[in-house]
């Protein structure tokens, strides 16, 4: 299982204690981590590093959090391989543009069991994960909503949809970002996802990374983050992953099998 750090802010908030504690994690995860993130004051596009090592000994990770790290935008991800190998290109965050321009990320914690929502897209990928061919297939429901002019609300319930019909047979911990929204979504019962209010935004991970008083994501339901508030909330949907992690790692065996 991977890890994942999401933020979204109103105003730049210091990320370096939620970064240390999500890295320090490295060991248990370490084919890979990857960040995207919009420093404070750039104002333009995020910055995207990954590296196709372990987080925890890594010195570019030292590097970064030696100075503050202040952004209102923040996605990281650290990779313990169930699909793909422990290469550059299977590091997450991904990213993709759509037909209107807007810069996406995504970050993946799970595995595509029944990948055939996805299929059409395994082309589109630079590396061999599962799950870097969420990204396009995401990208492609906004792109159809923009085309039929069903303006911002609209597009985002487009989105919703393609989440849920994806969640079925699988198990998906996401965050991903279209340049304008975070999204945020679980379909897992076993509380893989969980959200932290902060003074004017929320943030996101795997697992508790601190003290402060975290909850568990809703279950199968998309939450959508603008500018550290809350602007759609979706349906809440059907295809729950129950199996426990025991279980989870048999299904991979299988898979892999």
């Amino acid at each position: 299982m991977c890890m994942m750090l999401g933020i979204d802010t109103k105003e730049p908030v210091r990320a370096n204690e939620l970064m240390e504690a999500l890295y320090s994690h490295g060991n248990e995860h370490p084919n890979g981590w990857g960040l995207a993130y919009l420093p404070a004051g750039d104002g333009v596009q995020p910055t995207i590093i990954r590296e196709a090592q372990n987080a925890a000994v890594s010195e570019r990770v030292q590097a970064i959090l030696r100075e503050p790290v202040m952004t209102a935008y923040l996605i990281a991800h650290i990779r313990r391989a169930s699909v793909g190998s422990t290469r550059l290109e299977n590091c997450h965050p991904f990213e993709g543009k759509d037909r209107a321009g807007r810069r996406w990320v995504l970050a993946h914690n799970g595995t595509l069991f029944d990948p055939r929502k996805t299929v059409n897209y395994l082309g589109q990928r630079q590396g061999s994960t599962d799950s870097e061919a969420i990204l396009p297939y995401l990208i492609d429901a906004s792109n159809a909503a923009d085309a039929q002019g069903l303006g911002e609300e609209g597009r985002l319930e487009a989105v919703d949809r393609a989440v849920a019909a994806l969640a079925p047979g699988n198990k998906l911990n996401l965050l991903f970002a279209d340049g304008n929204h975070t999204f945020a979504y679980t379909n897992d019962a076993n509380k893989t996802l969980w959200r932290l209010r902060l003074e004017d935004g929320w943030a996101f991970a795997t697992a508790p990374l601190d003290e402060r008083d975290w909850e568990p994501m809703p279950v199968c339901q998309l939450l959508v983050v603008r500018d550290g508030s809350v602007v759609f909330e979706g349906r809440v949907g059907e295809g729950v992953f129950t199996a426990d992690e025991a279980e989870y790692e048999s299904m991979i065996d299988h898979m892999r099998g």
